[in-house]
C-alpha cells in the first residue's frame, strides 16, 4: 500500500486571485499528489490549501506553493481578521495511510529546516514535531518572545514573516455564520466551546465576517472522533438562539474525514443502523 500524507497549509491570502491562483497551481502541477480541495475567504484574507500524496510528492508540491506564498505575499500590507504570523502561516502533515505520525515528524522537520535555508525564513515547529509537543495557540501566543524559532533567523522575515511547521493527527476545520454584526454572542459560544466536556478538543475564536454583516464561531476541532458535528452544529444553534440570534451556515474548511462525514449522515437521518459500507463515493463523480 502506498503511504499517503494530507497537507493543509494555510497562506495569508484571500483577496488577490492571481496570488491564490499561483499557490493553489504551484500544488496542482506537482506530479504525484491530488489536489483535494482550496478555499479562500476575504474577510479573514486567508487561503487553505489540501492535498494528498506520497512523503516526496507532498513535500515537493509543500515547498513550492511555500515558495510562491512567499514571493508573492507581503504581511506589511496584510489585513484579516484570522490570527497570522506569516505568508505560509502554518504548514501540516497529516499522516492517512500506511504512515506513522512519527514519520510525518520527520518530513515536517525536514520541509522546516529546507524553508529556513532557502529563504531565510524563521519556522517554528508544532504539535508533534516540536520537541516539547506545543499546540499552535501556543506557538502563536508566544512566538518570537518566550519561543525562539526552531530554523532559521532570529527575527521576523522582512515580507514573509514566520511559518509555523508541524505533524499532527487529523482535525476539522469548522466555521458556523451567525445572523448578526454583533460580536458578542459569536465570542460567548466560542468562549463556552473550549470547556464543554460533551464536546471536546474543540478551539474556537468568535471571528467578525464584516464585508457580509455576520459573525462566525471558527472552530478547529481536534478530536473528531469524540464531537460529532451534528451535535455541535445543534449545541451552537441553541446558543444562539438564547443569545438573540441564528445560524445562518455552516462550512468546512478543507478535507472531512471519513468516520466524520459518516456521523454526519447518519445523524442528520436518524439512522442508527445506517453501515459505512452502504456510502458509495465510488459513485460520486470526478473532480
Amino acid at each position: 500500500m502506498t503511504p499517503l500524507i494530507q497537507c493543509v497549509p494555510n497562506f495569508s491570502e484571500g483577496l488577490d486571485p492571481a496570488v491564490i491562483a499561483a499557490i493553489v497551481d504551484a500544488v496542482r502541477q506537482t506530479a504525484g499528489v491530488r489536489l483535494a480541495d482550496w478555499s479562500a475567504d476575504a474577510d479573514h484574507h486567508r487561503l487553505v490549501v489540501t492535498f494528498i500524496g506520497p512523503p516526496e510528492p507532498v513535500r515537493n508540491a509543500a515547498l513550492a506553493a511555500a515558495e510562491a506564498a512567499i514571493r508573492l505575499i507581503d504581511l506589511r500590507r496584510h489585513r484579516g481578521v484570522h490570527p497570522r504570523h506569516g505568508a505560509l502561516d502554518v504548514l501540516p502533515f497529516v499522516p492517512l495511510a500506511d504512515i506513522s505520525l512519527e514519520e510525518c515528524t520527520a518530513l515536517a522537520r525536514e520541509v522546516a529546516r529546507e524553508l529556513a535555508e532557502c529563504h531565510a525564513l524563521p519556522v517554528f515547529l508544532y504539535e508533534a514535531a516540536a520537541d516539547e509537543r506545543h499546540t499552535l495557540p501556543f506557538v502563536r501566543k508566544n512566538i518570537f518572545a518566550s519561543l525562539a524559532p526552531d530554523f532559521g533567523p532570529l527575527t521576523p522575515h522582512p515580507t514573509a514573516g514566520a511559518a509555523i511547521v508541524g505533524a499532527r493527527l487529523p482535525l476539522i476545520a469548522y466555521n458556523i455564520n451567525l445572523a448578526s454584526s454583533d460580536i458578542r454572542p459569536a465570542r460567548v459560544i466560542a468562549h463556552e466551546l473550549r470547556t464543554l466536556p460533551h464536546l471536546p478538543g474543540i478551539r474556537a475564536l468568535g471571528l467578525a465576517l464584516p464585508s457580509r454583516g455576520l459573525t462566525q464561531v471558527s472552530m478547529n476541532i481536534t478530536r473528531p472522533a469524540q464531537t460529532p458535528l451534528m451535535a455541535l452544529l445543534e449545541h451552537v444553534s441553541r446558543r444562539a438562539a438564547e443569545l438573540g440570534t441564528a445560524v445562518v451556515e455552516s462550512e468546512v474548511i478543507g478535507a472531512l474525514p471519513g468516520p466524520s462525514s459518516f456521523g454526519v449522515i447518519r445523524d442528520a437521518l436518524k439512522s442508527t443502523g445506517l453501515k459505512p459500507g452502504q456510502i458509495l463515493l465510488e459513485s460520486w463523480p470526478p473532480e
